[in-house]
């Protein structure tokens, strides 16, 4: 039997952290929340590949015109591949696909919804609207 002391926390700290920052950048962007978190989400709960091709979309999105491109496509790519070795060591502790699907789309979710928060703090937005300048 599993005990919580096996779970994998820095793989949760890992994903959620990830997400947190791709819902910083993208609402520092002024993406529309009400698309990119659920999609997000859903696509990390459901395969990695789809999580993969979120990320790439995302980076495309916010940085296509910016010098900062491939280097953000790059740090993407291997935030992937982070976000791929953490999802194994979920899947791994839990043998259930159901519940695998909602905590993962649940950590990406409520990443992505911290991120987006923090750009509502002052001294965090200031430092947003720097970046994209």
């Amino acid at each position: 039997m599993r005990t919580v002391q096996k779970l994998p926390i820095l793989s949760l700290l890992l994903v959620l952290v990830g997400y947190i920052a791709y819902g910083w950048l993208l609402s520092i962007h002024k993406a529309d929340w009400r698309i990119w978190i659920p999609v997000g989400a859903i696509a990390f709960g459901m395969e990695w590949l789809f999580s993969i091709v979120w990320a790439i979309a995302a980076v495309v999105f916010v940085f296509l015109r910016k010098d900062q491109f491939l280097l953000s496509l790059g740090i993407s790519v291997i935030w992937a591949f982070l976000m791929y070795v953490a999802r194994n060591e979920l899947r791994a502790f839990m043998n259930n696909r159901g519940w695998n699907f909602f905590v993962l789309t649940l950590i990406a979710g409520t990443g992505l919804s911290l991120g987006w928060f923090t750009d509502t703090l002052p001294m965090i937005r200031t430092f947003g609207s720097t970046l994209i300048k």
